[in-house]
């Protein structure tokens, strides 16, 4: 990559790790309320709170995973420049627009398919689970 390549990368991604950051983490509500109750009186509140949950700790799970890649990124633009860019499974190259898209890529999309084949994948059916 060029030094402008770089440059423009490392904006892109700090920009992003801004955004990520930004985003307030999801507030996990507690299913008790006040000391006095167990839990939810209505079973349906309780199952709704504990979907609420379980996606606001998803969620913060994958902010902090996003911030985790961006930031391997721009240690390894600051670390070893040479390398940035290519797929550390085969050494080939990743597409540019790939980069464009997820400036922390650290596969091409061939070795991300081979490591990861279900996802992108679609079913077939609504009964199709493999």
């Amino acid at each position: 990559m060029t030094k402008q390549e770089l440059d423009t990368l490392t904006w892109v991604l700090k920009k992003m790790r801004a955004e990520a950051l930004s985003a307030q983490p999801a507030e996990i509500e507690p299913n008790r309320k006040d000391d006095a109750t167990t839990g939810v009186a209505d079973e349906d509140a309780q199952a709704l709170s504990e979907m609420m949950q379980t996606l606001a700790s998803q969620r913060n799970k994958q902010q902090a995973e996003l911030v985790a890649r961006i930031d391997r990124a721009l240690r390894k633009i600051a670390e070893s420049p040479d390398e940035v860019g290519e797929c550390e499974e085969c050494g080939e190259q990743i597409a540019s627009k790939r980069l464009l898209v997820m400036p922390y890529a650290t596969l091409c999309a061939e070795c991300q398919q081979a490591r990861d084949p279900r996802r992108g994948g679609r079913r077939r059916s609504l009964t199709d689970y493999e």
